[in-house]
């Protein structure tokens, strides 16, 4: 009970610590001023185009992400499902990039281990982090959902179920983002380097899988251990049965937070 009582309170330290310090004001502000642009001037824009000349022009392109994008109920939503794909794990990046890093080569890792076990330092600060991007993520859907009643009012029940199946196969997909942000955190000695590490190995790690893919077919199921690799599959989906595939986002986190957890209690604070 102590254990998990430690973990919840680190855990509110971070959720504090981003909304009080001007470190994580700056990147908060950032992140509303960046999606507050693409809401008003991508989403907004690119819906009109989808519910105007969309399906001319994607019927030219024979796209099949443009096909699966004309079949999406709420023009809105469509974008937002492609953007945020793409985007908030790149956000996920900088968002949760020091987890235990810099309190490492500060050396008050050290100092918090004395009150609570590292892996309630480990699990807090994930914790902490990937609430702090579930809010985020909430503002930018429930905006969007805004959006969408102010264009058209009779879409508010539609809009809503959309808002919900987004926003739950997004949080699985930043899931497994931060859980592999916390793993290098246990070996990185800043934000940056974290960051720089976690880029650099995705692309040496995917290089590698498909170079050997090349030869072994089976080294291809290889990728599917990188989070985002069921990306391509989401595009395709508009409803709740783009869950089928949830097992893999799931997986990946307790895989990474298993891992970064023994590699946390075994490694030199």
């Amino acid at each position: 009970m102590n254990s998990l009582k430690n973990t919840l309170i680190i855990a509110a330290l971070e959720l504090r610590r981003a909304f009080t310090t001007r470190r994580g004001m700056t990147v908060i502000i950032a992140f509303v001023l960046i999606w507050g642009l693409l809401l008003r001037y991508g989403v907004v824009g690119a819906a009109q185009w989808l519910t105007g000349g969309g399906n001319v022009i994607g019927s030219m392109f024979n796209s099949s992400t443009i096909r699966a994008l004309l079949n999406w109920e709420v023009a809105e939503f469509a974008v937002l499902w492609v953007l945020s794909l793409y985007l908030f794990p790149m956000f996920c990046l900088i968002l949760a990039a020091d987890q235990t890093a810099s309190d490492r080569a500060r050396g008050t890792l050290r100092l918090l281990t004395l009150h609570a076990t590292r892996g309630s330092v480990f699990i807090g600060r994930f914790t902490g982090l990937y609430l702090i991007q579930l809010l985020l993520l909430a503002l930018v859907v429930i905006a969007t959902v805004v959006l969408v009643l102010i264009r058209d009012a009779s879409l508010s029940t539609t809009a809503t179920e959309t808002a919900a199946m987004v926003f739950v196969n997004l949080a699985l997909l930043i899931a497994a983002y931060t859980a592999a942000m916390a793993l290098i955190n246990v070996f990185a000695s800043s934000a940056r380097q974290a960051t720089t590490w976690a880029i650099i190995l995705w692309i040496v790690i995917g290089l590698i899988i498909f170079w050997v893919g090349r030869y072994v077919q089976q080294a291809e199921l290889l990728r599917w251990i990188l989070p985002g690799a069921h990306i391509k599959f989401l595009l395709q989906q508009n409803s709740w049965q783009s869950l089928q595939i949830a097992f893999v986002p799931l997986l990946q986190t307790i895989g990474l937070l298993g891992t970064g957890y023994i590699a946390m209690r075994m490694r030199d604070l």
